[in-house]
């Protein structure tokens, strides 16, 4: 046998397919299911890249590894990076789509948990600003800057080609159970506003996660990405930089600069 030099394997393959079908052979390849902030790390990353590859993250929804667990007394639980949804199989039990856990595991969860009620602005979408204020939206961001950024680009792409000035809404599962269940965030496309979903069915035809290889986690960058991602504070820094420059400074000068500008 030949010495294995180099990785073959694609950083990010989508599982498509029934969730609990899918999730057994993501684990099995040693992949980790990409959560809502890689997702939108991802989405930003890919904005100048192949236009296939941007309008695959950008059309299409993703269901990712971060839970949301109902309470029958209306308490919800974000919990982040799920093992529960990660050893989750077939033969799990579920109700309606969800899986079902005992009152002692929803205890043991570690998660941001929010009492009935107090899950902020749902069923409806949302102004850029409201978005960033989400109690939801900065648990699943879990980084207040790249939530500006993501809304940022989100509304900006969405105005552009679809005309819309709100999105982003929150859609839990509405309808309560005996028992508290779980189950898995996705995150819609651009044509469908970009919204978080909570009531996703587990065991449907038409999941869709992507695993992560572990190469792509360890890599420079921020989470599952070894791509620079540029900000919005990046490109106003460079337009304010270049506003007190021009003029003064040879255009060979500048050039630098105005890569940048074309990055962003």
């Amino acid at each position: 046998m030949g010495l294995k030099l180099n990785a073959t394997r694609e950083a990010y393959q989508e599982f498509y397919g029934r969730n609990v079908e899918q999730m057994p052979k993501l684990v099995a390849d040693s992949r980790v299911p990409m959560n809502v902030s890689q997702l939108m790390q991802r989405r930003l990353d890919v904005r100048n890249s192949d236009k296939a590859v941007k309008g695959s993250y950008m059309d299409n929804y993703f269901d990712t590894g971060d839970a949301v667990v109902y309470h029958p007394d209306g308490r919800v639980k974000i919990v982040l990076d799920s093992q529960t949804l990660r050893d989750m199989t077939p033969e799990s039990q579920r109700v309606g789509g969800a899986l079902i856990i005992g009152e002692d595991v929803y205890n043991t969860l570690e998660g941001e948990e929010f009492k009935k009620g107090k899950l902020g602005k749902v069923n409806e979408q949302m102004s850029r600003e409201d978005v960033k204020s989400h109690p939801v939206w900065k648990v699943l961001a879990r980084d207040q800057g790249l939530l500006n950024d993501y809304a940022y680009y989100i509304f900006a792409e969405g105005k552009e080609r679809f005309g819309y000035d709100i999105a982003m809404g929150v859609y839990p599962d509405s309808s309560a159970g005996d028992n508290p269940k779980l189950r898995a965030w996705y995150v819609s496309g651009l044509g469908g506003r970009s919204g978080a979903g909570g009531w996703l069915d587990l065991g449907g035809g038409d999941g869709r996660f992507v695993g992560i290889a572990p190469e792509a986690l360890s890599a420079p960058g921020k989470g599952a990405s070894n791509i620079k991602a540029y900000t919005m504070a990046d490109l106003q820094s460079v337009d304010k930089a270049m506003k007190g420059l021009e003029g003064v400074l040879h255009p060979e000068v500048l050039k630098p600069f105005a890569e940048l500008r074309k990055k962003l």
